[in-house]
């Protein structure tokens, strides 16, 4: 059984999602998020995904993203026949990530945590593993992948007691 907080949040942000474009569209304006790109905040992509299996690093803001490239040059030469997706949240993040990737890595923007951005994006990409270098705890993507089978990792964060308290 769904305990209560959990599935008030996931009936909140079911009700809410419809409003994501135009905030997004509002934090565009601001320079908050890349406008070519927003649609990926919504779990929509122009890239194909590759055959095979595909493992998915993730990390918000520029620290936890600079910290996945030690472990996706990893991924790389250890299973070049392995398609790496990294995501992050910040547009300093992808810029930064657009230049320093291995070329073959694939960077996507995050869905927000939206029941229909998550579904889209993980119906998409469809990884086997995803590794999480954070300490932002998104419920409806983490539910939605170990429903889709996807074997998830959560290393490096640090999460405080009152955190764990209000999870």
């Amino acid at each position: 059984m769904t305990p209560l907080p959990l599935l008030a949040y996931r009936l909140l942000t079911r009700a809410l999602e419809p409003l994501a474009p135009r905030l997004l569209d509002a934090r565009a304006a601001r320079g908050k998020e890349d406008p070519a790109r927003v649609d990926e905040r919504m779990g929509f992509t122009r890239i194909e995904r590759p055959e095979g299996d595909l493992v998915w690093l993730h990390g918000v803001s520029v620290g936890e993203t600079l910290s996945l490239l030690p472990l996706v040059e990893r991924f790389v030469k250890a299973r070049p026949d392995l398609t790496v997706l990294v995501t992050s949240g910040t547009v300093t993040s992808a810029r930064i990530l657009e230049d320093r990737l291995p070329k073959g890595v694939i960077h996507q923007y995050a869905p927000v945590d939206g029941p229909g951005a998550v579904g889209r994006f993980l119906d998409h990409w469809r990884p086997a593993l995803a590794v999480f270098v954070e300490s932002e705890l998104w419920p409806n993507l983490l539910l939605e992948a170990h429903r889709r089978g996807v074997k998830l990792a959560l290393v490096s964060a640090r999460i405080t007691e009152k955190t764990v308290e209000g999870w």
